[in-house]
């Protein structure tokens, strides 16, 4: 995918996140943590394009290109998205303040992508 059609679908997923939100009660936490990693990626794709001239097109391999152009704090946030995704899709893990911590993530790793 080229940077503008990460951007757009970003922007997809960005809305469908939008209809869960707010989440008072948790019912969608597996759902908002999984979409906020999916557009995650999708903005440091085409950050990572626009600054550093590459990007993945999986997340396999974004850490490492972020650590290797100095973007140490979009590098935490993303590797930090991941676990709260993973506890809440596969596990029973507590929601806590879950949604409130990705949308924090989501909204450094969007104010570094454009």
């Amino acid at each position: 995918m080229n940077p503008q059609d990460h951007l757009a679908k970003a922007k997809e997923i960005r809305q469908s996140l939008n209809r869960l939100l707010p989440d008072p009660g948790g019912e969608n936490v597996a759902a908002i943590t999984e979409l906020a990693f999916g557009i995650a990626h999708h903005l440091i794709a085409a950050g990572a394009e626009a600054r550093f001239g590459r990007h993945f097109d999986t997340h396999t391999g974004v850490a490492r290109l972020l650590r290797q152009n100095k973007a140490i704090a979009v590098m935490e946030a993303f590797e930090r998205l991941d676990p709260l995704r993973v506890g809440r899709w596969y596990g029973g893990k507590g929601n806590g303040k879950v949604v409130e911590e990705c949308l924090k993530l989501l909204e450094q790793i969007e104010r570094w992508s454009i």
